[in-house]
């Protein structure tokens, strides 16, 4: 069976909405910290940053899972 990278999926997940407003605020031509226009994404924050931190910290309790249980094997 395939493992996920879910550490830097979880990562890529909690940083996505400042790549898309760093993205948006190079077309329209605004600042990446007003709260309109591109910087209305950094508002998504709230949901991505505990998101992405929980699917990281099953991404490490995983890790050491995987880690504990190879130990066992040898």
């Amino acid at each position: 069976m395939r493992r996920l990278p879910l550490i830097r999926i979880g990562l890529a997940f909690a940083l996505s909405p400042l790549l898309i407003a760093f993205i948006a605020s190079l077309f329209q031509g605004g600042s990446i910290w007003d709260e309109t226009g591109a910087g209305a994404f950094l508002w998504y924050f709230f949901f991505t940053l505990p998101v992405g931190f929980l699917i990281i910290l099953i991404g490490l309790i995983a890790l050491i899972i995987r880690r504990a249980r190879k130990r066992d094997i040898t």
